[in-house]
């Protein structure tokens, strides 16, 4: 009672001095609204909304630090329907366009790639490679030494008569084989002979200059070390994977959006002139900047729709526009203040904490609504702007407080939880609720006693009706028709159930959505310093019945073991530097290449006559090229190595992971030295049963082990994260329904209006579980945080009837009537809070938030109707039964002292 009173006083101040109270007001929010501009930031990084104190979350946050490939940008090259298999060099081609024109946007991509430089591995390429294919290159391996011995040894005694040089000596050589294999690979061969002498400014390298034997039997990219991946859905279809990192920018909602819309446009204008492909985009900055691009536009529609419907319902039911633009007024200040709180309180917003606007519309109008319901009819009775305000917030003061301190407490409950993105939502809505309550007690008393609406005053003999009974019979009747729904509703709400998936909450039939369940990008991660360790984990889980495969540099080691085992199969090759060719070398050379290309030419073969074109543009370059015996020189000695390298990589040394391209290195090893073991699921993990037994069984195995390494990867971030977040919506409903029975109890200070209450709670959740299941509408990670929403914004209808009741029992004359002002307020709150979340219901693509907005709207419906059926039929069927307990002429007295 303490607190009332002086609430009561602050009351009566703001009514003597609204001039004096709105300056202030106005001053609060411009520093607010200041603050909020000035140090308010946006985050949309979603590593960000949970506690990186947790240690399995922790650890993910290591793993994506030391190996960033899972924040990539992924773009899917795939042929169209239609028109026809395309040609390795059109593969090639389009994928290197794509990543050349994304290494050209410095401000928005760190770095493209869709292949592993192979030249670059050198020697420990092989290691590398697929365990299955070693013995084939093997067998290549052994065809390739004839050549190697030709152009790599000194020459015997009957060789040496075919020339001075390497380059010479096959000439001559050919001229003896001319079948059709042998003038295809001269036709090769001459092709890199004449690129060398057109382009000197370049050094000479194997793939620019020098012909690159390991791709002349390449029949599809991989063979070229291209990202060459098959459709997961449909293994038969493949495509090739560009990655593209982007520049990380999380400080505006804009930010991640603008950066994959960059990176999409430009892979589709790079990709135009090969129209047989087609572009798609995904990977967790596109399908985090999707969902924030559809969010955004959703939250923004429903907001929007909101504050309208908000407006012109509550001009309605208040037959006032004056009266609800009051409430818009002070519902903007409320949400002004609230910026400035969650600058001092949070600093940033994040994902999730975004929607605390439309919890503020659809919530804490409420009690704006239940200030202007009562005053509409205290001004009609009374004239003094005292007399009126003290008498409204008389009856709606206690449990408007109650109702907002419990609703706050629900969001705020969930600071007590590791989610800590709904911590932050909890936190800003919280406090603005709170916020919105003294927007109540401030803005509107100051707006209404400075411009007052104009209501027609009652007549003084009706000023208090008198109350029309109703038979007991029709008062109970509606209580026992809600009771019968309930229970026939049992067995659908037996059917309602919570869905783990992911994947069906986005956005249906989006590009990122729909392409990524065709890549493998789920994975168990264990990191390590230790190899050996590695190796046992692997051993110890490559067994396990929902393991497919795994990758680390293990394999590059096993795959030396296998090499060295088999290296006996493999001739050796004595390789000395080739003999330089000399100025007086390129006449003869090119005598013996015009040779050659004439007895090409008297062939029928189509491949003899390209051979022959091709040696007869070689001859002629000879004589007419500068230093063209220095540069062919020089494409003999890089040649050479390169066949000194594809022999010898079948002799390989020690790994050396520093020497590895980036490319690969950066999969296997972190900067820091640790090495990574991805383990690969055999189903699918978007479904959460194969999610959780996939995890259960890796987990029991790696921990099985002694001094086991954490288990981590996207596969451990997802199943724990998900069963976290579930595990904190049920502890932050917990919370929630004790807080609120504890404010409850203080406000009526005995258990029997605390129990009537919060029934409503009892009686409607209930029937909003049978309507979920009659409609198929299941509980998933995104509407399943709408129950403590639910239970802190829904437990006001019964604070209001009982505190009506309360008031009717104390004060007879205040007759609750058939269709009594408080019901109007109560029917216009929940309009208010169930039509605002239903325009995220009705206007929403993305099905999280739909789904939010359907469970929101009905459990809202099913509250009030609980209220309205049940606990209100109840109550005045008891105050019938009780009668009057206070004199017949009690009222309000004012205080007369400020």
């Amino acid at each position: 009672m303490g607190l009332q009173r002086r609430l009561l006083k602050g009351v009566l101040f703001v009514a003597t001095h609204p001039r004096l109270t709105l300056g202030l007001v106005i001053v609060a929010l411009v520093a607010a609204v200041s603050i909020a501009l000035l140090f308010l930031t946006i985050s949309t990084d979603q590593n960000q909304l949970f506690s990186p104190k947790v240690p399995f979350f922790a650890n993910y946050l290591d793993f994506i630090k030391k190996f960033p490939e899972s924040e990539a940008v992924y773009i899917l090259v795939e042929p169209r329907a239609g028109f026809g298999r395309p040609t390795l060099s059109r593969w090639t081609g389009v994928a290197d366009a794509i990543t050349r024109q994304l290494n050209h946007m410095p401000d928005d991509v760190r770095l493209a790639e869709c292949r592993v430089p192979l030249d670059q591995l050198g020697r420990q390429g092989i290691l590398f490679e697929d365990p299955a294919k070693l013995p084939d290159d093997l067998q290549q391996a052994q065809q390739l030494v004839p050549l190697a011995k030709f152009w790599g040894e000194n020459p015997s005694g009957a060789v040496s008569f075919f020339g001075e040089s390497p380059l010479s000596r096959f000439l001559s050589a050919t001229d003896l084989h001319r079948d059709d294999p042998t003038a295809g690979f001269i036709d090769i061969l001459a092709q890199s002979w004449i690129g060398a002498l057109r382009d000197r400014s370049q050094p000479l390298r194997v793939g620019a200059g020098v012909v690159d034997l390991s791709s002349l039997g390449a029949t599809d990219p991989s063979q070229l070390g291209y990202f060459f991946v098959p459709n997961e859905q449909d293994r038969s279809q493949w495509r090739i994977l560009v990655r593209a990192y982007p520049v990380e920018k999380h400080d505006s909602l804009t930010a991640v959006t603008r950066i994959v819309d960059a990176i999409r446009d430009a892979a589709v204008q790079a990709a135009k002139p090969y129209d047989e492909f087609k572009i798609g985009v995904t990977g967790r900055p596109a399908l985090e900047a999707d969902e924030m691009r559809a969010t955004d536009i959703d939250c923004h529609h429903a907001e929007a729709a909101a504050i309208v419907a908000v407006f012109f319902g509550m001009a309605l039911m208040l037959r006032s526009f004056w009266l609800a633009l009051a409430a818009e007024i002070a519902l903007g200040v409320g949400i002004g203040w609230s910026f400035g709180w969650a600058t001092l309180a949070v600093g940033q917003l994040n994902l999730l904490s975004l929607v605390f606007l439309i919890a503020l519309i659809g919530i804490g109008m409420d009690y704006l609504v239940q200030i202007l319901s009562r005053y509409r009819l205290e001004a009609r009775r009374y004239q003094r702007p005292a007399a009126v305000w003290v008498r409204v917030f008389t009856h709606v003061g206690p449990p408007i407080n109650t109702a907002c301190l419990g609703a706050a407490g629900a969001f705020l409950v969930s600071i007590f939880t590791d989610f800590r993105g709904a911590a932050n939502l909890g936190v800003i809505a919280g406090g603005g609720l709170l916020l919105c309550l003294v927007a109540g007690y401030t803005v509107l008393p100051a707006l209404l006693v400075l411009f007052p609406p104009k209501l027609k005053p009652y007549d003084t003999q009706k000023r208090y009706p008198q109350r029309a009974p109703i038979s007991k019979k029709r008062r109970l009747s509606l209580p026992l028709i809600w009771l019968i729904c309930i229970v026939a509703g049992a067995p659908f709400a037996s059917r309602t159930h919570f869905d783990p998936g992911l994947i069906e909450l986005q956005v249906p039939h989006l590009e990122s959505v729909e392409l990524i369940r065709t890549l493998q990008t789920w994975s168990a991660v264990v990191l390590s310093r230790d190899l050996s360790q590695l190796r046992q984990v692997r051993d110890t889980v490559v067994g396990l019945d929902t393991v497919a495969s795994t990758e680390s540099a293990l394999q590059a080691e096993d795959n030396r073991r296998w090499l060295l085992a088999q290296a006996s199969e493999l001739p050796e090759v004595n390789f000395v530097p080739p003999e330089k060719i000399t100025a007086d070398d390129i006449s003869k050379i090119a005598d013996k290449a015009r040779r050659l290309a004439d007895h090409f030419a008297g062939s029928d073969s189509q491949t003899k006559h390209d051979a022959a074109a091709t040696l007869r543009t070689f001859a002629d370059l000879c004589t007419s090229t500068p230093g063209a015996a220095q540069r062919l020189s020089e494409w003999q000695d890089v040649f050479v190595g390169e066949l000194r390298d594809m022999i010898g990589r079948f002799h390989p040394g020690p790994l050396d992971m520093q020497a590895v391209p980036p490319e690969i290195r950066g999969h296997l090893l972190s900067d820091d030295g640790t090495y990574a073991l991805y383990i690969y699921p055999k189903k699918d993990l978007w479904v959460r049963a194969n999610l959780i037994q996939f995890m259960t069984q890796v987990e029991n195995a790696v921990n099985s082990m002694k001094d086991a390494p954490p288990v981590t990867g996207i596969a451990s971030d997802i199943f724990h994260t998900t069963g976290s977040i579930r595990l904190a919506f049920f502890h932050a409903t917990a919370y929630a329904l004790a807080l609120i029975f504890i404010l409850m109890l203080l406000d009526f200070r005995e258990l029997g209006p605390t129990l009537s209450a919060i029934s409503v709670l009892a009686l409607g959740l209930p029937m909003l579980l049978a309507i979920m299941g009659y409609t198929n509408i299941s509980w998933n990670f995104a509407n399943f945080f709408g129950l403590p929403i639910l239970i802190g914004a829904g437990h006001e209808y019964g604070v209001f009837m009982v505190h009506r009741y309360q008031e009717a029992r104390k004060y007879p004359r205040r007759v609750w009537r058939r269709w009594d002002p408080s019901d109007r307020a109560l029917l216009l709150c929940a309009f208010i809070t169930s039509s605002s979340f239903g325009f995220f219901w009705l206007l929403a693509r993305h099905e999280g938030i739909k789904s939010l907005g359907a469970v929101m709207t009905i459990g809202t419906l099913c509250i009030y109707l609980a209220a309205l059926i049940v606990l209100r039929p109840l109550l005045r069927w008891r105050l019938d039964r009780l009668g009057a307990t206070s004199n017949e002429n009690s009222e309000i007295q004012i205080p007369q002292k400020v």
